[in-house]
C-alpha cells in the first residue's frame, strides 16, 4: 500500500476516533441520569436528532465515494444520538405526569 493511502488512511481514522468521542460523555451522562429528567434539562433532543441526520448524510457520502472512515462515526454516533433521544423523551414524560417521580 502506498505512503499516501496509509497516510490517508491514518488521518481518517484519526478524525472518525475523535468524532466518536466528541459524542460519548453526552451519551453517557444520559444514561447515568436517565432516571431524573431535571438533570438532563441542558441536552437538546433537537441537537440529538440533527446527528442522526448528519451521521446518514456523511454515511451517503461515505457509500457514493467509497470513503469508508468519513461515514464510520455515523456507525457509532447515530445508535448513540437514537438512544439519547429514547432516554431523554421517556425520562421527561416520566417527569411531566403529575403525581410520579423519576
Amino acid at each position: 500500500m502506498p505512503t499516501s493511502v496509509l497516510l490517508t488512511e491514518g488521518i481518517g481514522f484519526l478524525a472518525s476516533a475523535v468524532s466518536f468521542v466528541l459524542w460519548w460523555p453526552q451519551a453517557a451522562r444520559v444514561w447515568r441520569h436517565r432516571r431524573d429528567g431535571g438533570r438532563l434539562g441542558g441536552v437538546s433532543i433537537t441537537s440529538q436528532v440533527l446527528l442522526v441526520v448528519n451521521a446518514a448524510l456523511w454515511g451517503g457520502y461515505a457509500f457514493v465515494t467509497g470513503s469508508f472512515w468519513v461515514g464510520a462515526p455515523g456507525l457509532v454516533n447515530a445508535p448513540l444520538a437514537v438512544g439519547t433521544i429514547v432516554l431523554l423523551r421517556r425520562s421527561r414524560r416520566v417527569s411531566a405526569t403529575p403525581g410520579r417521580s423519576a
